[in-house]
């Protein structure tokens, strides 16, 4: 019973953070215009717009790494429970 309660749980966990970082590791991917707009709407609300302060930053390319970062990340939080057996 407790071993069913603790894969139960571990599966939630392990699902519940891995999969939305899966997800937004694929949008920065797939739209990194989008996702850059994004960092560049919450920088004007601090005054600090990312494109002011760094005109030439090749925005695409460092949204397509965050992308792939956060995909495998969560890729590998996703399997954690298969790889410990629960």
């Amino acid at each position: 019973m407790v071993d069913t309660i603790a894969s139960v749980v571990g599966w939630a966990l392990c699902l519940g953070i891995g999969a939305p970082l899966v997800l937004l590791g694929f949008l920065h991917f797939a739209f990194p215009k989008a996702a850059w707009s994004v960092y560049r709407g919450w920088g004007r609300s601090w005054a600090a717009d990312p494109q002011e302060i760094a005109p030439e930053y090749k925005s695409s390319v460092a949204m397509r790494v965050v992308g792939i970062a956060c995909g495998l990340g969560g890729l590998a939080i996703c399997v954690t429970p298969t790889l410990q057996g629960l």
